[in-house]
């Protein structure tokens, strides 16, 4: 058993560690329930062997696996509104990654109603509803930065 940087074991598993990777690079809520994601990395073994077993080839395979194992985790909350700042408000803030990091979760806390229900994903983003719901969180970020004088 593996011991990670906050002392938690885990068995040295291929599906598991690109999971927790995944969740930790891009800021996801679960990047810490270790239920989460043993049961992630679970259903995307399973569907590893299910597909070689029906033949599909070795790349095949994995990526049917891939697939389940990130289903959901398109785009986190956090990398949402982090690309909202970058692209819509570069001339009011800076641009630094801890400026980018301090805004982000400011906004996340002050956002989390409207984040809360709903599925990030650039399928979403894609629809009238997506392009609707990124302009109403975009005209909520610009009046918060209104409301405080920035």
């Amino acid at each position: 058993m593996i011991k990670d940087d906050y002392g938690r074991g885990y068995d040295l598993d291929y599906y598991d560690l690109y999971l927790r990777r995944h969740l930790r690079a891009h800021h996801f809520a679960e990047a810490d329930d270790d239920v989460f994601i043993a049961a992630r990395a679970d259903a995307a073994a399973d569907v590893f062997v299910a597909a070689r077993l029906d033949g599909d080839d070795y790349f095949t395979a994995s990526e049917k696996a891939i697939e389940t194992l990130c289903r959901g985790l398109e785009i986190s909350p956090y990398d949402f509104i982090s690309d909202i700042l970058v692209n819509e408000f570069f001339e009011h803030i800076s641009l630094d990654d801890r400026s980018i990091e301090f805004w982000t979760y400011t906004l996340l806390n002050e956002l989390a109603p409207e984040l809360k229900d709903t599925e990030l994903s650039d399928e979403f983003l894609d629809t009238t509803e997506g392009v609707v719901f990124k302009l109403t969180v975009t005209g909520r970020i610009a009046l918060f930065f209104e409301e405080n004088g920035l």
